[in-house]
């Protein structure tokens, strides 16, 4: 699932930031766009999960200084295995299997690499100019896109060329050329960008920056300037059609639309009753201006009612690119206008119209709800979550929405569901974040949980929650044997013939406010669609194509009223037996022979989690008497490699 971007010593900061946007735009909807350094790809199992390594702009002499030997060792085992590499610039040469750069100068740098993905030279630069660090020498250049037989403008900055491709045609496909004359005289053609050949992996190697978006790069100490960025404004269009054709020949999914073009919609407020959505309005209103807008600390919210909707509100501004870094890409600021339906005396209370949210069905959740409930014990007459919901297409993170707004939440009720079909900002665990799909289902929910319940403390809430979503589908008539199963500590897996897929996965984010903990439980849940890994529907199809594809609207209902009384039971009882034995049987790990990294290498069996601290309890292979206990939030578990590692 995941895409590495290199961003260790020697990496341009400028690089970086514009190989992440791209990445995101173009392979964001199937995969999860992430930063590592040169510890990670050295000391932790990133390759099992990685489906590219990106190495971008910057400079080659760091790289090797930090990654020869262990990290390189890895890399070129991960792409001869089957693995996909792409180098931009200094990524570029750093992967061929000799360097040449401005031989002769006080600059010059020149050797062998050890990744030697182009088995050739890359010589630079290409064109003159270059400046270290500074954005004088930069140009922009002509280069035939050879895949979709266009002639476009890139960006260039000191990059190179791939001497004499042509002599390895059994290796390596030269997809561009450069069209303007430079370094390369003797060749008719000059390589700019090819596709490498190595193993049973491949590699995409560019002498120039087909990533770049201009628009969001200073060249102020440029002296073409107006010329470039009108130049390269009028071909980003082809550039990215250049990178997105380069990516789908490595097989990766590049289909979706760009997740750069998806504006935020308007958040629409609903809830099972007219009595809740007075209640709730009063209490927004006495934190809103003059302009009804309440400002919160990472949001503000422009409160009305839906009888205020014009023609040009349905779309709100579009979602800057120009954040300085990944935490502001993650974290946006952002002004959404929330609506709310219109209550008068001499209207009767509706939910907003479908057409307002025409991926997720008002009406039928709190019908699935109201019906799920009355199944329960007394009726399910005192079942709450869920009773307020609020509703987008496209929002930044409804984790982010919940969690970082406390005046607006505060207003809330404990239970409220915030849910998007898309989010341009999802929100994993660590450095993880969430990769949002349409058809996914995926949503927020807050919880208040009393300091006072001392037998119930609070670290078990992610397992609660985890076991709800399983059994919300496998306590179903007929669903009961669905391979759905729980990895520790909170991720869903699908356990088929052709391995363990991800499914879903939650994150539970805390703050301490008086004598309770705020809660917000972010889920995501791959329900309808197919990538990143699979969907549960289908799953459910494979099984047994007889049973029912599942609904959106129904599940979160299912969902909302497992967990809720689990949770009730939770709080009465603390945890136990009465929990244990069905988390046990749903999750994947008992008597599992996992490494601990984090303690020399020894080998252990594990056994369960401990019944205070929910840690992971496991026993010495060698000396049974010998006990581990581990933190979830401190250690990372990779089945795949039978190892339990520390999180950097």
């Amino acid at each position: 699932m995941n895409v590495l971007i290199y961003n260790g010593n020697g990496t341009s900061a400028t690089s970086v930031k514009q190989t992440y946007l791209t990445l995101k735009s173009l392979l964001g909807h199937a995969y999860d766009i992430m930063k590592v350094d040169a510890n990670v790809l050295k000391t932790e199992p990133w390759e099992e999960s990685c489906s590219l390594l990106v190495i971008p702009g910057g400079r080659d002499i760091p790289y090797c200084e930090d990654l020869n030997g262990i990290a390189n060792n890895k890399i070129r085992n991960y792409v001869n295995g089957g693995g996909r590499y792409v180098g931009f610039c200094a990524g570029a040469y750093y992967a061929s299997k000799e360097i040449e750069f401005q031989k002769g100068t006080a600059i010059e740098v020149t050797g062998p690499r050890e990744l030697g993905f182009f088995p050739g030279k890359c010589l630079g630069t290409m064109f003159p100019g270059f400046v270290y660090n500074s954005e004088r020498g930069a140009r922009s250049i002509s280069i035939l896109d050879k895949i979709n037989g266009k002639t476009l403008k890139a960006y260039y900055n000191g990059g190179g060329y791939f001497a004499h491709a042509d002599r390895w045609s059994d290796k390596v496909k030269v997809i561009c050329t450069y069209q303007d004359p430079g370094l390369s005289k003797e060749e008719k053609e000059t390589a700019a960008g090819v596709y490498c050949q190595v193993g049973k992996g491949c590699a995409l190697l560019f002498g120039f920056h087909p990533e770049f978006n201009i628009q969001s790069i200073d060249l102020n100490d440029n002296d073409k300037k107006e010329e470039i960025v009108k130049e390269l404004t009028d071909s980003l269009p082809l550039c990215q059609a250049l990178l997105t054709q380069s990516l789908a020949l490595m097989g990766l999914n590049t289909m979706k639309q760009d997740v750069l073009t998806l504006e935020l919609t308007p958040l629409y407020l609903s809830t099972i009753s007219r009595n809740l959505m007075q209640t709730l309005i009063n209490s927004l209103s006495k934190e809103v201006d003059s302009h009804s807008i309440l400002a919160d600390t990472n949001d503000s919210f422009h409160i009305a009612p839906i009888s205020q909707i014009g023609r040009l509100e349905r779309s709100l501004n579009k979602l800057s690119i120009q954040s300085e870094s990944e935490e502001e890409e993650d974290d946006r600021s952002s002004v959404f206008k929330l609506f709310y339906p219109s209550l008068t005396e001499a209207e009767s209370f509706q939910m907003p119209e479908k057409s307002l949210t025409p991926s997720f069905d008002l009406k039928s959740f709190f019908e699935s709800l109201i019906k799920r409930r009355k199944e329960e014990w007394g009726g399910g007459a005192w079942y709450r979550f869920g009773n307020a919901v609020l509703c987008s297409e496209v929002i930044t993170s409804t984790q982010t929405i919940l969690d970082k707004n406390y005046k607006f939440t505060q207003c809330l009720p404990d239970g409220l569901v915030c849910l998007a079909t898309n989010q341009i900002a999802g929100r994993g665990r660590g450095r993880n974040s969430w990769v949002s799909q349409a058809d996914a289902l995926q949503f927020s929910f807050m919880i208040r949980h009393s300091l006072n319940l001392k037998n119930a403390p609070v670290v078990f809430i992610q397992y609660i929650i985890a076991l709800a979503i399983v059994d919300s589908i496998r306590n179903r008539p007929g669903y009961e044997n669905i391979p759905l199963r729980l990895k520790w500590p909170n991720d869903i897996y699908a356990d088929l013939p052709s391995g363990l897929k991800k499914v879903g996965g939650l994150l539970v984010n805390s703050s301490f406010v008086q004598d309770e903990f705020s809660l917000v439980i972010g889920c995501g849940i791959n329900l309808n669609n197919r990538y990143p890994t699979v969907s549960i529907n289908d799953i459910i199809q494979d099984h047994n194509p007889k049973l029912k594809r599942l609904e959106k609207e129904d599940v979160l209902a299912h969902v909302l009223i497992t967990f809720e009384k689990y949770y009730m039971e939770f709080c009465q009882k603390g945890m136990g037996k009465w929990f244990l034995d069905k988390y046990y049987e749903r999750w994947l790990h008992s008597g599992k022979l996992v490494t601990l990294t984090t303690h020399n290498d020894e080998k252990v069996r594990i056994v369960g989690i401990t019944s205070d601290y929910g840690m992971l309890e496991a026993v010495s292979v060698e000396n049974p008497r010998k006990r581990f206990t581990l933190q979830p939030d401190g250690n990372s578990f990779d089945m795949l490699k039978g190892l339990i590692i520390k999180k950097a």
